[in-house]
This record gives C-alpha cells, sequence and structure tokens, in this order.
C-alpha cells in the first residue's frame, strides 16, 4: 500500500511511503520520485527521511483485522515542506489488483507560508467542514484574508475535484465587486450564468449544483468569509479535494491553490 502528500498527485519532492505487507517493511520514496530508500522495520529503532519528512520505527506499526489492514506511520515534515497538502492512498492486492490513487485528506504542515502577512496580499484561511461525507450536499464556509484588507479581494476560487483541474470539476469563482456567484462549465473553459448570493435560482454544471439561497459573503478587517449552498451530483461519486484560491483587485497578487479540504461523495 502506498501513501503520498504532497500539494498535488506527483511523487517528486513528495513525502511518499511504500509499505510491503509481506515484507513488513516501510520504504520512503526519494526526492526525485523514483526508486527506495533503504528499508524500515515498523516498531524497529531508526528513521529514514528525505527532504520533505522523516519516517519513525518507534511508534509506526500494521495490524490486521477481517478485511482490513491499518497502518500507523510516525512521521515528521521538514518545515521547507510548509504548507496545506492532500493525503492520497492506494492499495495493490496479492492478485495485482489496484484501488487507483485516492484523495482522503489534508494536512496543514506549519511554517513559512509563501502568502500572508510576511510577503502581503491574499492568502487562503481555510473551510469548514474541512472534511465531509454524504449524498447531496450541504454549507461550506471558506476564509480568505488580505493584509490590505478584505476590500483588497477581487476574486476567490474554490475547485472541488479529484484533483487540481478545472475540467469536469465543480468549480466556482465569486466577484467580490459584483457579489456574484460564477460556476464553470463542465469542460473547464467558461462561466456559466452568475448567481447572485442570497438570492433565488441555482446554477449547475454536470458535478454541482449551487443555490442562491444559503450562500452569502461578509467581510470585516483583513478576512472576507463565503459561505457556499452546494450539492453534489450521484455521477460526482468518490474522494474529492477541496481547493480554493484568492487574487487581489486587479490580479496584482495571487494565493496561487491551497488544498484545504476533503469530501467523500456517494
Amino acid at each position: 500500500m502506498n501513501v503520498l502528500i504532497n500539494n498535488f498527485l506527483d511523487g517528486r519532492s513528495a513525502c511518499y511511503v511504500a509499505y510491503s505487507r509481506s515484507a513488513g517493511v516501510l520504504y520512503l520514496v526519494p526526492d526525485a520520485g523514483g526508486g527506495l530508500l533503504p528499508a524500515l522495520t515498523l516498531g524497529g529503532s531508526g528513521s529514514t527521511g528525505n527532504s520533505q519528512c522523516t519516517v519513525s520505527g518507534t511508534g509506526s506499526y500494521v495490524a490486521g483485522s477481517g478485511d482490513t489492514l491499518t497502518l500507523t506511520a510516525s512521521l515528521s515534515f521538514s518545515a521547507a515542506f510548509a504548507g496545506d497538502k492532500v493525503v492520497y492512498l492506494a492499495a495493490r492486492d496479492l492478485e495485482g489488483g489496484n484501488s487507483g490513487w485516492q484523495a482522503l485528506g489534508t494536512w496543514s504542515i506549519p511554517g513559512a507560508s509563501l502568502t500572508g502577512p510576511a510577503v502581503g496580499g491574499p492568502a487562503v484561511g481555510g473551510v469548514t467542514p474541512a472534511r465531509s461525507s454524504g449524498s447531496g450536499g450541504g454549507t461550506f464556509t471558506f476564509t480568505f484574508t488580505d493584509t490590505k484588507g478584505w476590500q483588497d479581494l477581487g476574486i476567490v476560487n474554490v475547485l472541488i475535484n479529484d484533483f487540481l483541474n478545472g475540467n469536469q470539476a465543480c468549480y466556482l469563482a465569486y466577484s467580490r465587486a459584483y457579489n456574484t456567484l460564477y460556476l464553470v462549465n463542465d469542460a473547464g473553459t467558461a462561466l456559466l450564468p452568475g448567481l447572485t448570493l442570497n438570492g433565488a435560482g441555482s446554477v449547475n454544471n454536470s458535478q454541482c449544483t449551487v443555490t442562491g439561497a444559503g450562500s452569502l459573503a461578509s467581510g470585516s478587517g483583513n478576512t472576507l468569509t463565503l459561505t457556499l449552498n452546494l450539492s453534489f451530483l450521484p455521477a460526482f461519486a468518490g474522494n474529492r479535494v477541496i481547493y480554493a484560491a484568492a487574487r487581489s483587485n486587479g490580479d496584482a497578487l495571487n494565493s496561487g491553490w491551497q488544498a484545504v479540504g476533503s469530501r467523500t461523495v456517494q
């Protein structure tokens, strides 16, 4: 089974771990994303590390019962790997079956940020709930900040998909100046008609529907809070990552995409 922790599904410059059940050992993949570092025995002494993370034998163990294997890995992250990361999992069986990569969570690694007070301009705060599951949908509340005040924010974006891809996604853009929310079409190339927050009506693509009632935005100090009333279509079922980004007026500064949560659409 494999665990990959990174901004995106990329084994390079990642915390990428492989566990061999038959050998009872854990491997960490080098920075380049190819090959394996020396094996680590679970529960034993020693550790192995790359530039992103270190895994320790002490505190790492595995247990199995029935159809379930539980792997606990004792991980620490380097300061250079700071930021919001996606946690991906995958498993293979002895017959060659493969689960494929599944995005099952996010992890915020503390440290210096590329945006925020140290650099200035827009930044992504987070989303509530950060992890959720279920059929249908609900309300999701996002926070965005700007060191020049919340009114310096121009466009904020939310993208929900397997990976950071606007194609076949629930991809939204909120214009603060016009208090209007836009949903991007299935192809990820154009905006559908705008929706006034807390107004009547809704707009949808093949992945999700956003409803005006229950969707609202408010600002205070440096923080913009955006609440979205979202529902997901059955065809969009699966493990999804929630990304967010913010741009200042005139696109002068950009937070870049940040992975802030996950949603299992049932």
